[in-house]
């Protein structure tokens, strides 16, 4: 005759309860009777039956522990219907803390050394689910052990293990067992210091903690009594509901702390902490975690088109792939990033991996980019496009490139290459943008270079070029300046200027005073620093008030490079010829 709630609950009032093993339909839970409990049944005394909880108290004897009754504990299953008994999960507080046969034969004393007031033993007699019972995965009996927490009126059951002399404790509680307050983590089993978590906190937040509600999810604790290291990890519920600047909202908030006793010395006290919730801002919604103390929150947004949609109508329609999300939870102010799933010609340029980034939040008007990858020469770099009055424009930036590469992209992009005389070029800190124009496009990049000069010399420049197109033939200008510096003189900075057309190898680059400087001076940043040709110069001579160069780029013709130094006077003109 199957045992029913109604009949343990008649059984209880009496103050004693007998379970046998035969009122179980299921084997598994008849076996576990008769190889666990030495003996057919159980008999609880002092019995006390929670209906609500489904649960049973009292003392039994359980033979292998002994012949006096042990504290027990039993929670009952029913059936789909509620009304018929199916199973139980017993624990039995051990008189001694060695366990004996068939029980898992642990010696649970060290875990005292933690606080652990008592070691239990935990019976499943519970049927098999089908994926139990075809994998034989489930042990039936485990060992454990009671820790009394203050606030609480219970001692809390943590289930234990051994391996290789290392001990693990651990508990779930899926309803969530309330904590006074966050610092009472300090008493759980291995915790000491747990209570310091506060302090991964900014100073904004402490009063969101001090009036939190924790209730405590899940503990694992190891414990290796050699040299008495403790690691373990706690998930711990803070908060439903925590308003915050900038009109955002947190909620379902949850700390997840790994803390490690080895690492006490150091500045966090060997604790770490991530944060999660559910985040509102700016009408959107997402699962996030949060970076401590920094409080930027990243996750995923299950869904984005509504945004794109308002803020980015042209795009939506080339559809969006996964869409991430980044806010600063200090300011409100928030990114969302998605793949575009089918790629947009940005100014004639393609790009490859393009994401749309939509940002706003916080004081911030809605603002949409598209970031992605170019390849110029081999060499990818990250771009970014916004919108101009005549549609979208891209900007790139990159370290070091070769000037040859650029050029070459450019001639196949826009149609036109940048001038030859600078073809010889590695450009750093270049930053280059092309952008519609009511026309056609423009081309227009800055960057600085070192100059390969003849004779050794030394030059340094910083430029910028343009490209611009149309009804007619393409306009290539490259301007700025350049910067000569001698072994011993100062810097002399000229006003640069390329040849227009791309094909021309020469460039040139003037400087005027109007006081001026002597020869000598003028000479100096392009003579070497052994022997004076300007020795022997009369110095009445004039000063110089303009110096021009005139530089012309090897070829391959096998022609050399050449420099050509060009200084007037009011009434005289020096030329000096250099070559490799």
């Amino acid at each position: 005759m199957p045992l029913s709630v109604e009949q343990i609950a008649e059984r209880a009032r009496n103050g004693s309860l007998l379970l046998k093993a035969e009122e179980f339909a299921d084997s598994a839970v008849r076996d576990a009777f008769s190889a666990y409990l030495g003996s057919p049944g159980l008999n609880f005394s002092d019995a006390e039956f929670t209906a609500e909880s489904m649960t049973l108290r009292g003392h039994c004897a359980v033979p292998a522990l002994g012949p006096e009754p042990c504290p027990a504990v039993a929670e009952f299953l029913t059936d789909t219907s509620g009304r018929t008994v199916v199973g139980c999960v017993l624990a039995v507080d051990a008189p001694k803390w060695r366990l004996p046969e068939p029980f898992p034969a642990y010696d649970l004393s060290p875990l005292q050394a933690l606080g652990a007031q008592s070691p239990v033993v935990v019976l499943d007699a519970t049927p098999r689910t089908d994926k139990e019972a075809a994998e034989q995965e489930r042990t039936p009996v485990v060992a454990g052990a009671r820790w009394e927490l203050p606030g609480l009126d219970e001692p809390v059951l943590f289930l234990a293990s051994v391996h290789e002399g290392t001990f693990t404790v651990s508990a779930r509680f899926p309803d969530g067992l309330s904590l006074p307050s966050l610092r009472h983590m300090a008493d759980l089993p291995g915790c000491t210091g747990a209570d310091a978590v506060t302090e991964h906190f900014p100073a904004e937040w402490q009063e969101l903690l001090a009036s939190a509600l924790p209730a405590l999810r899940e503990v694992t604790v190891s414990y290796a009594p050699g040299d008495g290291r403790v690691t373990g990890a706690l998930e711990i519920d803070l908060a439903h509901e925590w308003p915050l600047p900038a009109g955002a909202t947190l909620s379902r908030v949850r700390a997840r702390i790994a803390l490690d006793s080895a690492a006490r010395q150091d500045g966090w006290g060997g604790l770490s902490v991530e944060l999660s919730g559910h985040l509102s801002v700016g009408g959107l919604e997402s699962a996030v975690t949060v970076e401590l103390p920094a409080l930027t929150a990243h996750g995923e947004l299950a869904d984005g088109s509504a945004l794109f949609e308002h803020a980015a109508p042209d795009l939506a329609k080339n559809g969006m792939g996964r869409v991430s999300f980044l806010c600063d939870l200090r300011e409100g102010a928030y990114v969302v990033a998605a793949e575009l799933l089918s790629p947009l010609e940005v100014a004639g340029v393609r790009i490859e991996d393009q994401t749309v980034l939509v940002s706003g939040g916080g004081d911030r008007t809605l603002e949409v980019t598209l970031a992605g990858t170019l390849v110029v020469g081999g060499t990818r770099i990250g771009v970014k496009a916004g919108r101009t009055a005549q549609g979208w424009g891209l900007t790139v930036e990159a370290d070091r490139i070769a000037l040859r590469d650029i050029s070459a992209w450019t001639e196949q992009t826009l149609g036109s290459g940048l001038p030859a005389s600078l073809a010889e070029l590695t450009l750093r800190d270049l930053c280059f943008e092309v952008v519609p124009t009511p026309s056609g496009r423009l081309f227009a990049a800055a960057g600085s270079a070192e100059f390969p000069l003849p004779a050794g010399l030394r030059a340094r420049a910083h430029l910028t070029t343009r490209i611009s197109t149309g009804d007619g033939p393409s306009e290539v200008e490259a301007t700025g300046s350049l910067l000569l510096s001698g072994p011993e003189s100062s810097l002399m900075e000229l006003d640069f200027v390329a040849d227009k057309d791309p094909d021309a190898t020469s460039w040139t680059a003037t400087w005027a005073a109007q006081e001026g400087i002597t020869l000598g001076e003028a000479l100096a940043p392009l003579l070497p620093a052994t022997g004076s040709p300007t020795a022997g110069l009369p110095t009445l001579l004039p000063a110089v008030e303009k110096i021009s160069l005139r530089y012309t780029a090897p070829t391959a013709a096998g022609v050399a490079a050449s420099l050509v130094l060009t200084t007037d006077a009011r009434q005289a003109r020096a030329v000096l010829v250099i070559t490799d």
